[in-house]
């Protein structure tokens, strides 16, 4: 294992403090805010010869860290004005961080506490709160009361992007994109020909259409096949059901092609006789009495073809005439599948431009560019990687980097759903123990780490 990436795990981090400006106006200098695994310090100097306070009143600095509804408060500072110095030291007051305004002796204040998870994502605020010290009335002894923020916490971040094992994908020659999708066309018992008004068949014939225009219209792309496949449902003769998923299929076919503009080369078609691999699914589906006979029935290797429909029909009486009138007319469609080719893009503003209105044009390649065009950890960085996630969600490479990203830019609940999904690569294993280590289960990410290795 990277013996960097181990050490980290117990470092102590400074976390960045907010500018000078804040603490100027406050007098405090040297502010630091430091981490390790289990305690939280905060350090300051605050200078009393700068404060210039009335005789009666003092000024109680208290850090505080703070994350919504959670707050913890430090032990405060004090600086008081002549009469109210007196009065805190004759009353015995203990405070160790107790000074006089105008005194030349600096305040130098260290305050360790335990760190809790709440504190990853949080801010440390100085609470001013000026107050006459004595001779008041009670409920008015606060004269004023601000709250100025020093620092932030931002656990999220702890490692760099140069720990994250990012994939470049690999380019290919030609950029080959399928678009696949179902047409529940509905024919008539032993018929091939497309009846208009039955079961919502225009919108059906539409809806390939649709598909093949968004092609068609796409300028960077050049369609290839179009492949369609027709499927009968179990019923009647094995031959006839042969002739009916053919007849219509070639029917859809010349129905697209009168009304697309592609060559009739690019067409191609199949068929399935008899959809049992449908009938199975809606059965695992919804389960119905005696649907794992049914099942086993349908897997049966040694049932012939040409008989089967008859046998399921004489073995399941009861459930027969429902699913011949019910899902039977499901299982007669039309599936199509458009392989087209789109160009390659190689200017970076180009793809950015292609992002915004086709990104479904782009390879993972590509997107690989224009994320690393953006500052590492940006928003636009995350950004881009969880596009590529989107458009490949069953790619380990575009999961793998999604998740890095998310790490990256603070999103722990995304890179997990993201890390899942990267496979089992020794740079997926790795990532996993990143994430178990931001989020601070050191007994996880341990392990995974040193698989990695």
């Amino acid at each position: 294992m990277k013996r960097e990436h181990m050490l980290m795990l117990g470092a102590l981090i400074a976390l960045p403090a907010l500018g000078g400006v804040n603490t100027d106006r406050l007098h405090i200098s040297d502010l630091a805010v430091l981490r390790s695994d289990n305690n939280l310090t905060v350090n300051m100097r605050v200078d009393p010869k700068r404060y210039n306070v009335k005789s009666g009143q003092k000024v109680v600095l208290t850090p505080a860290v703070i994350a919504g509804a959670d707050t913890l408060l430090l032990d405060p500072v004090t600086v008081a004005g002549r009469r109210a110095w007196f009065y805190e030291v004759r009353n015995d007051r203990d405070n160790p961080f107790l000074a006089k305004s105008g005194s030349a002796d600096a305040v130098d204040y260290s305050r360790t506490v335990p760190y809790e998870p709440w504190m990853d994502v949080s801010r440390v605020e100085i609470l001013v709160d000026t107050r006459n010290e004595c001779h008041c009335k009670a409920g008015t002894e606060s004269v004023a009361f601000e709250t100025v923020p020093v620092a932030r916490i931002d656990e999220r971040r702890s490692f760099q992007a140069e720990n994250f094992p990012y994939v470049v994908p690999s380019d290919t020659i030609e950029k080959l994109f399928t678009l696949s999708g179902r047409a529940d066309i509905r024919f008539m018992v032993g018929k091939t020909g497309i009846d208009w008004s039955y079961a919502g068949n225009h919108a059906e014939l539409d809806s390939i259409l649709a598909s093949i225009n968004a092609v068609r219209d796409n300028r960077d792309a050049s369609v290839r096949e179009i492949h369609l496949t027709g499927y009968a449902s179990p019923e009647g003769s094995y031959a006839g059901n042969v002739r009916l998923a053919k007849g219509r299929t070639e029917a859809v076919r010349d129905y697209v092609m009168r009304h697309s503009s592609f060559p009739a080369s690019v067409y191609k078609t199949s068929s399935v006789p008899e959809d049992w691999a449908g009938l199975k699914a809606w059965l695992d589906r919804n389960r119905i009495d005696g649907y794992a006979e049914m099942v086993a029935f349908i897997d049966d290797p040694n049932i012939p073809v040409e008989t089967k429909n008859d046998q399921f029909a004489r073995r399941f009486p009861k459930a027969y005439p429902g699913l011949l009138k019910e899902v039977y007319p499901t299982l007669r469609h039309t599936d199509y599948r458009i392989t087209y080719n789109i160009k390659k893009y190689y200017d970076i503003a180009e793809i950015k431009e292609v992002m915004r209105t086709h990104p479904r044009n782009l390879s993972q390649n590509e997107l690989y560019l224009v994320a690393n065009s953006y500052p590492k950890n940006s928003k636009e960085y995350f950004e881009t990687f969880t596009l590529a996630a989107r458009l490949f969600p069953n790619d380990a490479t575009a999961n793998l980097n999604a998740a890095n990203a998310a790490m990256g830019f603070g999103d722990l609940e995304a890179a997990e759903m993201y890390v899942a999904r990267a496979g089992d690569s020794p740079k997926a294993v790795y990532a996993r123990g990143l994430l178990a280590a931001l989020r601070k289960d050191y007994a996880a990410a341990r392990p995974l780490l040193e698989q990695a290795a």
